[in-house]
């Protein structure tokens, strides 16, 4: 396998505080016939892992499949943001992948019409928001979209009152013992955008999974975890969040606030991965790509 280091990536999005400078690793198929197709990855709040975002990288090149590993961590002086979330906002990940989609459809080497965008966790999140129709209109006439989303465990707390997608295919991979980020809820938020009109949209619920089901060996705790599962909520059309439990629409630091003293709590679990758990959910993985033209 090829790996590059991509450009330096500068993207103002108006749902973040300020542009930042963001690297990203570019990793190639050794084979292509012609322009390979792409999958942007964003990360966890973990930040980039080897047997996460690299596992996925490598498993995409050996389909043929580019892959792009986006740190929106380091760049930002962070190195993880699991025990505060704020330190680095799914937003703020959601504008880098979208920096990263300008210049990917600019590269020769990659096929303008197969970008893809992934992402585990907070980058399910970012991933998910990406495909939500009202959040372009936020970008202001930027005229790129992704073709396809994958989102791996993504938090589905927080939901568009507006679910419209731009109706490329979808893929949620979800766990059903997962405590971070609850299946049940993305697979609520996945219901809601078919209603509103996307038929292309896939869930799977791995049965004895548990998040962050890459790590293989025993379940274990994530102590500092800032935990949002508690945290319902609806985003409006001009980004306020409807929290139901006090029937009011509070702006994002007001959320924020009203948040951490109401909802939020500390701690999950993660990994309990098996090899197998993980090759089959691998192949499912390519499976889907395969079935809309991303793996030939």
């Amino acid at each position: 396998m090829e790996s590059v280091s991509f450009a330096t990536l500068t993207f103002d999005h108006p749902a973040a505080s300020r542009p930042a400078t963001v690297t990203a690793s570019l990793h190639l198929p050794v084979q292509s016939n012609g322009p390979a197709p792409c999958m942007v990855i964003l990360t966890s709040s973990a930040g980039v892992q080897r047997h996460r975002e690299h596992y996925y990288a490598d498993l995409l090149t050996q389909a043929g499949v580019a892959a792009l590993i986006v740190d929106s961590f380091t760049g930002r002086g962070v190195r993880r943001t699991v025990a505060d979330q704020t330190l680095v906002s799914a937003a703020q990940m959601e504008g880098d992948a979208f920096a990263a989609l300008a210049l990917l459809r600019r590269d020769a080497r990659l096929d303008p019409t197969r970008i893809g965008v992934m992402g585990v966790s907070k980058g399910g999140v970012a991933t998910l928001n990406a495909a939500i129709a009202v959040r372009q209109r936020w970008r202001d006439g930027f005229p790129h979209l992704f073709d396809l989303h994958v989102a791996i465990c993504p938090g589905a707390t927080a939901q568009h009152r507006d679910p419209t997608t731009h109706g490329r295919p979808m893929f949620l991979m979800l766990a059903a013992r997962d405590d971070y980020t609850p299946a049940e809820l993305a697979v609520e938020y996945a219901n809601r955008m078919r209603l509103a009109g996307n038929e292309r949209i896939k869930v799977k619920v791995y049965g004895a999974a548990h998040h962050g089901w890459e790590s293989i060996g025993p379940v274990f705790d994530i102590k500092d975890a800032e935990n949002w599962s508690c945290c319902r909520n609806l985003i409006e059309d001009d980004g306020r969040h409807f929290v139901p439990a006090l029937g009011l629409a509070l702006s994002e630091p007001e959320f924020q606030a009203w948040a951490r003293l109401n909802c939020v709590t500390r701690g999950a679990r993660a990994g309990g991965g098996t090899v197998a758990l993980k090759q089959r959910a691998s192949a499912d993985f390519i499976g889907f790509l395969r079935s809309h033209d991303f793996v030939g």
